[in-house]
């Protein structure tokens, strides 16, 4: 437990201070704690006992007649007893130790002023047939008052001179099974008073055999005392959870902690299916705990603790599991830990596609589906998606695949040129200063879409597409995301080709959106069942949301989509199928002109004929010196 030094001056030192060390153990083992009261003994079990703490009311000082005197509603003193002292030892002169497990400040009878319960840990020994003969003689208890709150004891066949006397004032009459009786009195009859500790057990006349009564000297300081015990328990978290630990707990989220009591001196307790152990919440309203307790076969008590966090705020409650009876020499008797309402470490949402690809994929490879289709795209240098303006007018500031060293692309409008920003690149000179590491490159989201070179790519047209979302943490399994955990959904560009057209509605996801309709800006969906459809092509950059109020942290995801192959944009392929459309027509129309006119139409046999009457013929040429040298001739 630690050590004391104590410091006290000295001459003769040469620092001016002597020390000395003090165990802690041994000051505490050796700490009397005992008190000059009379105790009056009752066994309740042949294992436990009660030890009633004794009252001495002054009646006549207050002014109180003899009726006040037994009124058990009059106020005694303050019991000495006080819930520090459990797990203290009692010992006793005559032989007997006994463990307190409770204590009561408070009596239900005027004449004690309080009680503790107690383990036997020695057999409690009374006084000897030697030095208390009487004990061989049998009692006889009469109960003077309907209240018996006073009886009288007198021995049966036994001469007065040698009955009770003044010694026995302050000591206990012990019989098992019944009331026992504190002696405060004595008779000239040889006879004495006494105060029942029970007295609803004690009929008008009763008889104690010899034998079954004891002499019990607990008068006071001397007779017995109160010290700490060893130390005979511990307590050990089976869920191997340190002490003092901080426990970090969801909303709507279940915990559970299972905690061991036994005895650490390998001795059985003497109490069928105790509990030793107690729980003590410092703010019981901010996390539900429930406790249940259950024993293994060797008797040691099991206790398991079941939080749950049905509070969506922020706070803390401090959990002590400990074992009151077990004495300040143990090492291991109690435990405390702190449950905190808040966001648990490493919580986070996170997309997962229907066939997922690693990350070593994602930077290494070239991963294709089942038709040999790329599912991935490289995204051009400083590349920026389309705007709603059109394909070559982007207006957003996020840049993909940054290199500060290459021109950016789509430069042609004032829009343009103002708009686009540089995140890790800033003020760097080319893309290897802009430090981008594996995780950042196969980080979906924008602030780190400098270093975003490949995205996930899909082929025009993308109906229906699947939002398959997992909530993960830290040392757990991946869960899917669903009701109550609603989430809006956002496009980071400010594009509007595309559209939420599928969410597995509920009566809970209709009432959110009409409570939450003033507060959120977007509509709310259910995750489960969430489908998106794109209508534009290029990339796409999506932000998921969890609403507030549903868990005590911000969980976003993002999702990048490429729609590669996407048809001729507007106005080209509307002049391309209007010109087809054209030459088809007069084609048509030049065909019937024909055969309205008698005019045969060409087959393949004319056509072939056609072009056999004006085959090419080939002759030298004639030159004018080969004319002029024929003339002679």
């Amino acid at each position: 437990m630690g050590i004391l030094i104590a410091v006290q001056l000295d001459k003769d030192k040469p620092s001016g201070f002597s020390y000395r060390n003090i165990e802690i153990d041994h000051l505490i083992e050796k700490h009397e704690m005992g008190f000059d009261k009379a105790l009056a003994l009752q066994y309740t079990t042949d294992h436990t006992v009660l030890l009633h703490e004794n009252a001495v009311i002054n009646d006549h000082a207050n002014g109180n007649n003899h009726q006040g005197r037994n009124n058990p509603l009059t106020v005694a003193p303050a019991s000495h007893f006080s819930p520090d002292h459990v797990g203290k030892v009692i010992y006793f002169s005559d032989g007997g130790m006994m463990v307190i497990t409770e204590v009561f400040r408070t009596h239900y009878l005027r004449g004690f002023s309080g009680v503790v319960v107690g383990e036997i840990l020695e057999p409690i020994k009374g006084a000897s047939l030697n030095a208390e003969p009487m004990q061989l003689y049998d009692l006889l208890v009469k109960k003077g008052e309907p209240e018996g709150l006073i009886v009288t004891l007198q021995l049966k066949d036994l001469d007065p001179s040698q009955g009770f006397n003044l010694s026995h004032v302050g000591k206990a009459v012990v019989a098992p099974g019944f009331s026992s009786y504190l002696i405060t009195g004595l008779l000239p009859s040889g006879s004495a008073l006494a105060k029942p500790t029970m007295p609803a057990l004690v009929l008008p006349l009763t008889s104690h055999r010899s034998g079954e009564w004891l002499l019990f000297h607990s008068a006071g300081r001397g007779s017995w005392g109160m010290k700490e015990g060893p130390c005979r328990h511990a307590l050990q978290s089976l869920d191997g959870m340190r002490n003092n630990a901080l426990m970090r707990i969801n909303v709507r989220e279940e915990l559970n902690f299972t905690f061991k009591a036994f005895m650490s001196d390998y001795s059985l307790s003497m109490v069928y299916h105790k509990k030793f152990m107690r729980v003590v919440l410092t703010n019981p309203l901010a996390i539900r705990v429930t406790a249940r307790h259950s024993w293994d076969d060797t008797n040691n008590h099991m206790l398991t603790l079941t939080a749950f966090s049905h509070l969506c705020k922020k706070a803390t409650t401090t959990v002590t599991v400990y074992i009151p009876e077990a004495s300040l020499l143990c090492r291991s008797s109690s435990f405390t830990f702190t449950l905190q309402n808040s966001c648990p470490e490493g919580l986070q949402i996170v997309y997962v596609s229907q066939q997922p690809i690693s990350d070593h994929e994602w930077i290494y490879t070239d991963p294709v589906d089942h038709m040999d289709n790329k599912r991935l795209f490289n995204l051009p240098v400083n590349y920026r998606p389309p705007s709603q303006l059109g394909v070559l007018i982007p207006t957003t500031d996020n840049i993909y695949n940054a290199d500060p060293s290459h021109p950016r692309p789509r430069q042609h409008y004032p829009i343009s040129k103002n708009s686009g920003r540089y995140k890790q690149c800033a003020g760097k000179r080319s893309a290897e200063e802009c430090g981008c590491t594996d995780r950042l490159k196969v980080s979906p989201l924008a602030i780190n879409s400098d270093c975003r070179q490949r995205v996930l790519r899909l082929t025009f047209p993308v109906t229906d597409f699947n939002i398959t979302l997992f909530l993960r943490r830290t040392n757990h399994a991946d869960q899917p995301l669903c009701s109550p955990y609603f989430v809006t959904v956002t496009e980071v560009n400010n594009r509007t080709s595309w559209k939420v057209t599928g969410t597995h509605a509920t009566p809970t996801m209709d009432r959110m959106r009409q409570y939450l309709e003033d507060s959120l800006e977007n509509n709310l969906y259910n995750p489960e069942g969430l489908q998106i459809s794109l209508y534009g092509s290029e990339l796409f950059h999506f932000r998921i949301s969890v609403i507030p109020g549903v868990v005590l942290c911000d969980l976003v995801e993002e999702v990048q989509i490429y729609v590669a192959e996407p048809p001729l944009a507007f106005p080209t392929q509307h002049l391309v199928n209007n010109m087809a459309a054209i030459i088809l027509g007069g084609l048509l129309l030049f065909g019937f002109l024909l055969i309205y006119n008698g005019v045969a139409m060409p087959t393949m046999s004319s056509i072939k004929t056609l072009l056999k009457k004006h085959k090419p013929t080939i002759s030298p040429t004639r030159t004018q010196k080969s004319t002029m040298t024929q003339g002679p001739e």
